[in-house]
């Protein structure tokens, strides 16, 4: 029972889906990111890219939805030098409003997503959600680590952890 459930809560850590970070360009002999919404606005004085208006961002490995998405870049970020497909001109990602991400068969639904590109860390808040057929993980907030692939599901005040998980056979 408790394998079932790290297996659930490892295998939904979205590393497969974020590993490759969410804005950051394509690795090589990949399609790439292609990212659509109503909106871009750049604003160079806080180095931010801010796509709004049904968001949708496709890559081979993933997609993901949002009302907004946005990209803060680091002081100084030069990107026409970054070439690599790396985070390293990335501060953090925020997607907001009606978040869901998916990949690889699995879910991840929330109301915030931030990732953290220096730390390959990934914070689900507002109503988070881990799917993988019928098994859900939820809590106040979900930490997934995608360096050290480890999972943190916090409850609170307003939501307690809860996971369901079926037997393999009852899926």
């Amino acid at each position: 029972m408790l394998h079932k459930i790290c297996f659930l809560i490892l295998t939904c850590t979205l590393a497969v889906v974020l590993q490759p970070a969410l804005g950051a360009g394509a690795q090589a002999g990949k399609k790439g990111t292609e990212i659509t919404s109503r909106e871009m606005t750049y604003t160079g004085e806080q180095n931010l890219v801010v796509f709004s208006g049904d968001v949708h961002v496709l890559r081979p490995d993933f997609e993901l939805w949002s009302d907004e998405l946005h990209v803060f870049l680091k002081n100084g970020a030069d990107l026409e030098q970054n070439s690599t497909g790396e985070d390293e001109n990335i501060e953090k990602i925020i997607a907001r409003g009606s978040v869901r991400i998916k990949g690889d068969g699995r879910e991840g639904r929330s109301g915030l997503l931030t990732y953290f590109p220096d730390t390959e860390t990934v914070h689900l808040e507002d109503q988070p959600r881990l799917l993988e057929n019928r098994n859900t993980v939820e809590g106040e907030t979900i930490i997934l680590n995608l360096r050290d692939n480890t999972s943190q599901v916090l409850g609170g005040d307003r939501q307690r952890v809860r996971v369901i998980f079926y037997p393999d056979g009852d899926e």
